[in-house]
């Protein structure tokens, strides 16, 4: 039998969202969940992982960023805000959220999970969301 290493696993064997480094998963630092928290971008994101059920489309969370983010008074058109926040997303937010192993970015098939840390903003995230309306909380 001839092993290849060089091989990758195939992309279901790849992404498992989930808890898969629970056990050993250490408490972030208050200063990066502080620096976390601190984007109301950042905090949507994981919102949004939290709630759902499955992996989430990066897609689908630029729609429900740029739903809640739109201002029709302002002169920049839809589409121009839903490129804006999959840049920002991609280049930024979710590199961010995965160094600290908070969510689990595919970036082969677009999608987003929790991770390990995720849970700890779970009841965070709760409480900010009762503070302000979504469209005032995004960047």
């Amino acid at each position: 039998m001839t092993i290849h290493p060089d091989r990758t696993p195939p992309a279901s064997g790849r992404f498992h969202p989930g808890t898969d480094g629970a056990i050993s998963r250490r408490p972030l630092p208050r200063e990066t969940i502080r620096h976390v928290l601190d984007s109301d971008r950042r905090r949507e994101v994981v919102r949004c992982v939290l709630a759902a059920d499955d992996p989430i489309a990066v897609r689908t969370l630029v729609g429900r960023l740029a739903d809640a983010e739109q201002d029709p008074t302002v002169a920049t058109t839809i589409h121009q805000l839903r490129q804006r926040i999959h840049t920002t997303l991609c280049e930024t937010h979710l590199p961010l959220l995965e160094k600290h192993d908070i969510v689990r970015y595919d970036r082969d098939r677009n999608l987003v999970a929790p991770a390990a840390n995720c849970a700890a903003f779970d009841s965070r995230l709760e409480f900010d969301s009762l503070d302000r309306p979504i469209a005032s909380r995004l960047e």
